[in-house]
């Protein structure tokens, strides 16, 4: 297949599958090329893709993905050690949004209680 009928499959750009044959994600070498120069692609192709993608979606950052794709692939013990550090970070994420949440919902509050509906921003807040 073409590269074009590939990103139709994985829904992935052209160029996101360029990029990541580019940064070693996907094994360019193992892809062969018909006498036109375009690529073509393999059913292992587009499967290392949609893991690709499946990782992404996970938040997994490129360079863990190369790291865990990689010519000696790592274990699957590997991937939910890296799904946990993905997990720390959303739930830290998670935890300064809520802060971030309460301190807006106090400061609505306290506006709206100060505020009369014309007043000026700069007597609202004080």
């Amino acid at each position: 297949m073409r590269i074009g009928e590939v990103s139709r499959i994985v829904g992935v750009s052209n160029s996101a599958i360029r990029f990541y044959e580019r940064h070693g994600l996907l094994n360019a070498s193992g892809i062969t090329r018909a006498k036109n120069g375009y690529r073509v692609y393999g059913k292992g192709d587009i499967a290392e893709l949609q893991l690709i993608v499946k990782f992404k979606d996970f938040g997994l950052e490129l360079k863990e993905i190369k790291r865990l794709l990689g010519k000696e692939s790592k274990s699957c013990g590997d991937l939910v050690s890296s799904l946990d550090e993905q997990l720390d970070k959303c739930r830290k994420m998670e935890s300064l949004i809520r802060e971030r949440i309460n301190v807006l919902v106090a400061a609505k509050e306290s506006c709206k209680s100060k505020c009369k509906p014309k007043s000026n921003v700069r007597q609202c807040c004080v």
